[in-house]
């Protein structure tokens, strides 16, 4: 067998990401980790196994306990690894009789929380405690509870805020003060498990959920007033801007719900999925593995978190339309919040990659994925129209730990409860982007000038006849005068965007034809007569044009100036 140093795919390891060095990780049981499979093909089965990120630069690795890969017998094409898995499997049953009761030590390496390039990040210490935490315990979860950053205070260990906010102000509140600025969120939402399509707003987006690094919103929906307004202008405005970048898994499907049941047509959504499988499969080298099938929340945390994502009891299952209990609060925030910190770390190491692929296209744009050096995969859609409800199979039901009052107690300073008789009589205001300056061109304030000035200038009796208009008059002086200027330019000048160049070249058409202007021959011939067909050229209208450049002599048709 080859030294683990040439080695980039291992049995009981799975890829490791990483540039100079390897670490062996090991072997643990996959009992240990509660996540649900993700949805992908047999033939993924065991690259999927695990994953360690790495390659990132200034002396720092990440490592990960990577869970047991899945042997079951895979299609027929797949034989030579179907051999291969089993050979290993028997070498390591024969070595190892009963490996959930003889399982290696956890290294110090394992005991390292993964890289973020965000601020707020898991302490050594409490990613410590969660990887030595009793298996199935609350505290052996990732959850965002586990991350300090920078406070409003100076504090450098804030931890995550969450407000839960049951009406429209209350959620317009929390944006206005807390979110308006950020340009990555994570995104989610909860229903009702049994909602149909023809049932309320209540039933069908019961909560949404959106996070950013160092804060999370929760707007229950479920509860708000029944006035039938669900949906305030700051929200639908986030929602709405493509500059701002919405993630999540299965986004498509939780934006579809949006759009339909309350008329907002989100943009700047991105599938984690589509990260995940570029930056993991470009790594391996397993290109044919990236594709826009999607793989769930539980399966990106454990492999990029090094922890298994907390669930609660049966969190998917349960009632989202009553008022929320603790373990409820606590999956929802962390799969918002799942969200922002996956983006980042994924990001992160797709800019390391070497070539670096392009990031993933909104998913509103409906584009495939791109792989470096500009190759493109002819990848299928995430599912079709009346899959765009649906979650990623392994999420429907999930039972997880009865939370211990002395957990809840350590998360009760993070959760804030918002109430209306906290909100200001003034009402919330949309902040519009302030338009740019328009910067008018000298050379078009000098034309306009001159036009207004020849239309003051004519006697009153020709007001009442065939005139040039002042927007006609205004490009004529703009060509006239500047000979650097062709129509193009000058429509770009008149306007943004720019008029239609014939457009431009009718305007000055006709002041020449209505106020007898001068031209020169020559400019007029190659900038204004050649843009125009010949049976066009040919009615009356033109002729006198053509005429007049064809005449020998002069190069300027004199008229008024």
């Amino acid at each position: 067998m080859d030294s683990p140093k040439s080695n980039v795919w291992h049995l009981s390891r799975g890829i490791v990401f990483a540039r100079d060095t390897r670490v062996v990780y090991p072997r643990l049981p996959a009992t240990r980790y509660h996540s649900a499979p993700a949805v992908v093909s047999h033939s993924e089965t065991l690259s999927n196994s695990a994953i360690a990120f790495g390659g990132l630069g200034d002396g720092q690795t990440t490592t990960e306990g990577s869970a047991t890969a899945d042997l079951s017998p895979p299609a027929a094409a797949e034989a030579p690894v179907a051999d291969q898995a089993a050979a290993a499997a028997a070498s390591e049953a024969s070595e190892e009789p009963d490996a959930q009761k003889d399982t290696p030590p956890i290294s110090e390496e394992d005991l390292k929380p993964p890289f973020t390039p965000l601020d707020f990040k898991i302490p050594d210490d409490v990613f410590r405690e969660a990887k030595l935490a009793p298996e199935g315990s609350p505290e052996s979860y990732w959850s965002y509870s586990m991350y300090r950053g920078p406070g409003e205070d100076g504090a450098p260990d804030a931890k995550i805020k969450v407000h839960y906010c049951t009406s429209v102000l209350t959620a317009e509140r929390v944006l206005q003060q807390y979110f308006m600025d950020k340009k990555l969120l994570g995104f989610d939402l909860e229903w009702e498990p049994e909602a149909r399509a023809t049932e309320s707003v209540r039933r069908n987006v019961s909560l949404v959920q959106i996070a950013s690094e160092d804060r999370i919103a929760l707007f229950h929906l479920a509860l708000y007033k029944k006035d039938g307004k669900f949906v305030g202008p700051l929200f639908k405005q986030i929602m709405e801007d493509p500059a701002v970048t919405k993630t999540g898994v299965w986004i498509k499907g939780d934006c579809t719900r949006l759009r339909k049941f309350l008329n907002i047509n989100s943009r700047g959504t991105l599938e984690l999925s589509n990260l995940y499988k570029l930056v993991k499969y470009s790594t391996s080298g397993e290109y044919k593995f990236v594709n826009k099938k999607l793989v769930n929340m539980a399966t990106q945390v454990l492999e990029t978190m090094h922890l298994p994502l907390f669930k609660g009891q049966d969190t998917r299952s349960s009632s989202w339309s009553q008022p929320l209990k603790m373990n409820q609060i606590i999956y929802s925030a962390s799969d918002a919040y799942a969200a922002v910190q996956l983006y980042a770390i994924m990001n992160h190491h797709r800019q390391n990659l070497d070539p670096t692929p392009p990031v993933p296209h909104f998913v509103e744009e409906n584009k495939p994925i791109s792989l470096a050096d500009g190759i493109v995969l002819p990848t299928a859609d995430e599912g079709s129209a009346e899959q765009e409800t649906d979650k990623p199979e392994g999420e429907t039901t999930t039972t997880g730990p009865v939370l211990s009052a002395k957990y809840l107690k350590s998360l009760g300073d993070t959760i804030k409860i918002e109430n209306d008789d906290e909100l200001s009589s003034e009402p919330i205001l949309v902040k519009q982007p302030e338009p740019a300056p328009v910067q008018i061109d000298n050379r078009v304030v000098e034309a306009t000038a001159q036009a207004a000035d020849y239309r003051a200038s004519r006697p009153p009796a020709r007001t009442a006849r065939a005139s040039a208009a002042l927007y006609q008059l205004r490009a004529y002086y703009l060509w006239h005068k500047n000979a650097d200027l062709n129509p193009q330019q000058v429509a770009a000048l008149l306007r943004d965007p720019p008029l239609q160049t014939m457009t431009v070249v009718n305007y000055i058409l006709e002041a020449i034809r209505l106020e007898k202007l001068q031209y020169e021959k020559a400019r007029m011939k190659a900038e204004l007569l050649s843009l125009i067909p010949e049976s066009i050229l040919a009615t009356p209208r033109y002729k006198t044009f053509v005429k007049g450049c064809e005449k020998e002599g002069k190069t300027d048709v004199k008229g008024k100036e």
